[in-house]
């Protein structure tokens, strides 16, 4: 196998897709029927077509934001900066738009206060390739109304959010109000297939600007319940798991299959080697309040019970359990250009979990007898955000003045990955936030037949981040 076709390795599964947790637990609930039946919450039901949402200038960016092709096989996310770097300019705001090959650009914008350590308002740029375009009900980059909804690829993932903080910027630029403690909008490329020329480039390659961030805001936010007018858990991410990816290579196709599915069945902890990670601890206690069995209630509100128990490990979802144990996901065989066969393996670590400990455990050595592999290991954190850091604070009280119903909490992600794990590497606390009332279930069918975003809780999660970002630095 060349090392051209090896370095091209992981275009396709360089990341689990984003909240698949999520999207996962939805359809174990049951709960996509309501979703499909029960877009908004009873009172906008009733309200929301006494809004002329089309003409709304903030719905007007981002159409025209999700109608540049960012993508890495067909568009360009120096197109997407472009659009920024316009916004940016049109409000007086000086910004640095940093080409980086022929498709891809970072971008960034600096508004200066007393502080020099910044909030960070991050977003990446591209959105994934298009999958399957002619089962899509709407064209992939149309960013059609079908109102209530907007469909388009990154209407949520996450065009949507990158223009919410470019307008909690502009407006705190055009208030002239003092500020406490200087903004930087970041906005990112390569975020779909592994940010090597996005995240990572700009944090090894301007380490003059990377001095100032202070603390991350970006995506990861979760809004799971069965209707909005239910609404179970609000939850900013704090910590993930680390991904490690492996390749298994060979001239022989049903080698890798074997392969593969001997490590469905071997490749796994067994029940003694389950773990609670610190932020899995911190985490499960206040999720579990939010539970309706009162099995899982009482199981997570206190995790070592998990690990006395593998009868009540068992019953949990998976989702649940990926937080308790290591884990591996081999993808399907593929077939490499210019000869041979590849098997993907995705490995799920816990944080503070040393790879080479685990190594034997999941990927026995004499599964691969006769088989090369590649490994690469990301630069990501083997540790969460703090939760006591006062972004949380201010993430809780913004949310609960807009509901004070919702339940608000950390979020840890166990089959996710954001670019938080590079930032976290470099010692920035990052959090991953949503400001829509939208639940991630429905919006993220990323790269399926309709992404879309909800408009009034588009509309209404513009006013959120505002709010959110004054209470921050003014």
């Amino acid at each position: 196998m060349s090392g051209a076709a090896i370095e091209a390795r992981l275009r396709n599964v360089s990341r689990i897709a984003l909240y698949g947790s999520l999207v996962l637990a939805a359809v174990l609930a049951g709960l996509l029927l309501h979703l499909a039946s029960d877009p908004l919450t009873e009172e906008q039901t009733v309200t929301w077509h006494l809004t002329d949402f089309e003409s709304l200038p903030e719905v007007q960016l981002l159409r025209e934001y999700v109608q540049i092709d960012t993508s890495l096989a067909t568009g360009s996310a120096v197109a997407g900066a472009r659009f920024l770097g316009r916004q940016l300019e049109s409000a007086g705001i000086p910004f640095h738009l940093e080409p980086v090959g022929e498709t891809d650009a970072n971008l960034w914008a600096i508004l200066e206060g007393e502080d020099p350590r910044a909030v960070v308002l991050h977003h990446h740029i591209d959105v994934e390739d298009v999958p399957a375009a002619e089962e899509w009900r709407h064209p992939p980059f149309a960013a059609a109304f079908d109102l209530p909804w907007l469909y388009g690829l990154g209407t949520y993932d996450m065009k949507s959010v990158g223009i919410a903080q470019l307008l909690a910027m502009v407006e705190l630029a055009r208030s002239g109000a003092p500020l406490k403690r200087s903004v930087i909008l970041l906005a990112t490329t390569g975020e779909e297939t592994g940010s090597h020329l996005g995240t990572r480039w700009v944090l090894r390659e301007h380490p003059e600007l990377v001095a100032r961030f202070d603390v991350v805001l970006t995506e990861g936010g979760v809004l799971e319940g069965l209707t909005l007018d239910d609404i179970k858990y609000w939850g900013t991410e704090f910590a993930q798991k680390r991904y490690w990816d492996l390749v298994a290579c060979s001239p022989d196709r049903q080698r890798l299959e074997l392969l593969r599915e001997d490590l469905l069945v071997y490749g796994r902890p067994r029940e003694g080697e389950l773990l609670v990670p610190e932020e899995v601890r911190a985490f499960l206690p206040a999720y579990a309040a939010t539970r309706d069995r009162p099995l899982y209630r009482w199981a997570l509100e206190d995790p070592s019970r998990i690990l006395r128990d593998p009868a009540l490990f068992n019953l949990l979802p998976p989702y649940l359990q990926a937080m308790f144990r290591n884990e591996l996901h081999p993808f399907d065989v593929q077939e490499v250009a210019g000869g041979g066969w590849r098997l993907p393996i995705k490995v799920h670590l816990l944080p503070g979990v040393d790879f080479d400990a685990v190594r034997e455990e999941l990927l026995p050595a004499w599964l691969f007898h006769g088989v090369e592999t590649v490994l690469d290991a990301e630069p990501a954190a083997d540790h969460g955000s703090p939760l006591t850091h006062p972004v949380m604070d201010a993430i809780e009280e913004t949310l609960r003045r807009h509901d004070r119903s919702a339940p608000v909490g950390p979020m840890f992600l166990p089959w996710t990955a954001t670019d938080s794990r590079f930032f976290r590497a470099q010692g920035i606390p990052s959090y991953g936030f949503t400001p829509f009332k939208v639940l991630t279930s429905d919006a993220l069918r990323v790269g399926g037949a309709g992404e879309r975003i909800a408009l009034p809780a588009y509309v209404e999660g513009i006013a959120i981040y505002r709010e959110l970002l004054r209470r921050l630095v003014t």
